[in-house]
């Protein structure tokens, strides 16, 4: 109960109103240096309970309509700062406090570990006469880098390690990675 009463003092209820929701968007994206998905920051600043969904998707689209920040050229559901943007953010970046900001950030960077990891990975599961094949792969772009399949018995089962797989997709890759090569590294350090 303690934790929710600070965080009720770090999240001013008239963030949206007072304009700081604007300001805390743009430092987002200035201090990330990157593009952001649209529905899934508007998601987080819901569930992180920074702001309800709605009046985070009215304050991209105000921001848009006021050339602070635009969408990215390589997608319509991303958004990036302008210089305008960054100047917004550079000025007022004080009147949001700095544990929101921080909090913010800290929320934005995982939601940009996962996002891209989902967006890089693709996962299938086929019927075959044995069991479900369970196809992972790993994307550089259009480019396939790593798949591995493994038989699984059941659906569910499949739907299991799928599920698991998109929690961490960084550490089975990884994991993958490093049995391949642990051999090797082996008979290295034996030589």
């Amino acid at each position: 109960m303690a934790k929710e009463n600070s965080f009720e003092k770090l999240v001013p209820e008239d963030l949206f109103f007072g304009g700081d929701l604007k300001v805390l968007i743009c430092y987002m994206l200035t201090a990330l240096g990157e593009a952001i998905p649209i529905v899934e920051t508007a998601q987080l600043f819901h569930y992180e309970g920074i702001a309800n969904y709605f009046d985070t998707q009215t304050a991209i689209f105000e921001l848009e309509n006021e050339q602070y920040i635009e969408k990215c050229k390589k997608s319509d559901d991303m958004i990036v700062i302008t210089p305008k943007g960054q100047m917004l953010s550079d000025t007022l970046k004080d009147s949001v406090s700095i544990l929101l900001r921080e909090k913010v950030y800290t929320a934005v960077v995982k939601m940009l570990a996962r996002y891209k990891a989902q967006r890089d990975t693709d996962i299938k599961i086929e019927e075959k006469k044995s069991g479900f094949l369970l196809t992972y792969s790993v994307m550089g772009g259009e480019e396939e880098v790593l798949s591995f399949s493994i038989m699984l018995p059941n659906m569910s089962q499949a739907n299991h390690l799928k599920e698991q797989i998109l929690k961490n997709p960084k550490y089975y890759c990884d994991s993958f990675i490093e049995l391949l090569t642990q051999e090797l590294q082996d008979n290295k350090e034996d030589k």
